[in-house]
């Protein structure tokens, strides 16, 4: 009698009325950035797919019994892009069809610049049980790290987040991005290092000041993580005797400097 009902209970684990995605946010590498949420889904994770994360630490807190599965990308790795997110897709519905509880765990937020939104659509089409756990993004992560302000009381009430990457050979909404640091706001550039120099050349053209700082936070959330200072005019020359390390986020933006005792308000 008891064998059959450990039988039958191992049945109903695996059942796949007991399935859970969990689309949860990384952080910008820091285990200890990580929401509560996020650590409760790793510990209980039956499958991880990952994305490129920044150290390994994240996914040491997973059960040893837990699968790993590498899901990312990495600049210019070859992957075709398509044919990567269906099988992503493909394995998210594979696992909960086994009853299992999966991490699709994606660096920063997924819902900025993490195709998040992509795989819970595809979760909803699919009838599957599915959740979104929010992560610190990589440009507010950069800006509370190293005191700078996305936000100041009575100068400025919004911020911008903004890929680098070109399309069709050039930038897209830069005339609203101008605009947005014309009116004192910052923009955090994600994925922009390799064309910092053009955007800063394109901002400058729609007469924005090569006055306006410029920050760039690598490696945000790690012990070696680097803040490297410049200008709107001056980055061209500063790159040329700096590597900042990959992962690198951009601020723009002129109040995006640090928050020091003779700041004034």
């Amino acid at each position: 009698m008891s064998r059959t009902k450990t039988e039958h209970s191992n049945k109903e684990a695996r059942s796949p009325k007991n399935h859970l995605i969990s689309i949860v946010g990384a952080g910008p590498g820091d285990p200890e950035l990580l929401t509560i949420r996020a650590l409760r889904r790793l510990e209980q994770a039956d499958v991880i797919l990952y994305d490129a994360l920044h150290g390994t630490g994240i996914l040491e807190l997973a059960k040893p019994s837990a699968l790993k599965i590498y899901a990312g990308k990495h600049y210019q790795d070859g992957q075709h892009q398509t044919e990567r997110q269906d099988n992503i897709h493909r394995q998210l519905k594979q696992f909960a069809g086994e009853g299992k509880r999966v991490v699709r765990l994606k660096a920063g937020d997924p819902f900025i610049f993490g195709r998040g939104a992509e795989e819970l659509a595809f979760c909803f089409q699919e009838k599957l049980n599915v959740e979104v756990v929010p992560g610190i993004t990589a440009g507010l992560a950069a800006a509370s790290c190293f005191h700078i302000p996305v936000t100041l009381r009575n100068v400025n009430s919004m911020a911008l987040f903004y890929t680098g990457h070109k399309r069709n050979g050039g930038f897209e909404n830069m005339d609203e991005v101008a605009a947005v640091i014309k009116a004192k706001a910052p923009v955090m550039v994600y994925m922009g290092l390799k064309n910092l120099q053009l955007l800063a050349s394109e901002l400058q053209r729609r007469e924005v000041s090569g006055d306006v700082p410029l920050q760039i936070v690598s490696r945000v959330g790690h012990p070696d993580q680097q803040l490297f200072t410049s200008s709107l005019a001056q980055i061209e020359s500063d790159l040329t005797r700096i590597d900042p390390p990959m992962p690198s986020v951009i601020l723009i933006g002129s109040h995006a400097h640090q928050v020091t005792a003779t700041t004034v308000f």
